[in-house]
């Protein structure tokens, strides 16, 4: 509740009435509506798991975190490393490598794949977080990433300089009509297709829609709207997990390990293993 000042205490609005250019509470007339500072954001993270946000309701301080973090973590050669990751096709997280594989380790690999940066960001500064980007609410790249297209430069590959293309490739981001429809299927083989995008729609949809950089697999994470676009998908699959229980990807020995990290897919169903949520 807005308050107004009051013989040097807070008067609420309820009881003060406005005049000209001041508040009159009684009969005794006050100056206008001095702004009360905003209190600090704390320095340190709060306790208890990772809170990811939507990237809509992240605060300019959030916002400049990421920006800040994605930069460092370029600077120091840790995110450059981390998106060759996404180039090396022996890891079979897509749907289509090794047959029905890569369709199974799509989700949980991406999970990993995000948890281990989320780390990193916390590396930098320990109040970051991956934020989601919920296209089918906001179908504009956020305005506050839409500038930030740092060089990035992989080892052992050519600098990618980080480009968009919106809505070039293919018109239209997912409806929330179509990711409904994917969120009512009750088995794991039809939902895990659907949701990255065969028949094209969901993820695939998306990363076509932004085109540029995005629109290819082994460069795509350079862009740092990646991890927000795969932050909806992996939230997606959480809100699915809770109402499908016991459904979950087949994998077995060498494949259920979501290399190049050890974790395995049991190890990363619940996100609460993994020391975030989604607020």
């Amino acid at each position: 509740m807005k308050t107004y000042p009051r013989k040097g205490k807070r008067v609420s609005r309820r009881r003060a009435r406005r005049k000209g250019g001041t508040f009159k509470y009684g009969s005794t007339y006050y100056s206008d509506l001095v702004e009360l500072p905003r209190p600090e954001e704390p320095e340190t993270a709060p306790p208890g798991p990772i809170i990811r946000k939507n990237q809509a309701d992240m605060t300019d301080a959030e916002k400049s975190r990421y920006r800040d973090g994605i930069e460092a973590l370029i600077s120091n050669g840790f995110f450059s490393i981390h998106v060759g990751h996404h180039a090396d096709m022996t890891h079979r997280m897509h749907g289509g490598m090794a047959g029905f594989i890569g369709f199974e380790r799509f989700l949980p690999w991406h999970r990993v794949y995000l948890s281990r940066l989320g780390e990193a960001l916390r590396t930098i500064d320990e109040r970051n977080f991956i934020p989601y980007w919920k296209w089918t609410v906001d179908r504009q790249i956020p305005d506050w990433l839409e500038n930030f297209t740092p060089t990035v430069t992989p080892p052992g590959q050519s600098p990618i300089n980080v480009t968009r293309n919106p809505g070039m490739l293919t018109p239209d981001l997912p409806t929330q009509q179509s990711i409904d429809t994917i969120m009512a299927l009750n088995d794991w083989l039809t939902f895990r297709r659907r949701l990255e995008g065969q028949p094209f729609g969901a993820h695939n949809q998306v990363h076509v829609w932004v085109g540029g950089t995005m629109a290819s697999i082994p460069p795509a994470p350079a862009d740092a709207l990646f991890w927000l676009h795969h932050g909806e998908v992996d939230r997606l699959w959480h809100v699915w997990q809770q109402s499908n229980s016991g459904q979950n990807p087949n994998l077995a020995g060498a494949d259920a390990v979501m290399d190049p990290w050890p974790e395995t897919v049991d190890e990363v169903l619940d996100i609460g293993d993994l020391n975030y949520t989604y607020g």
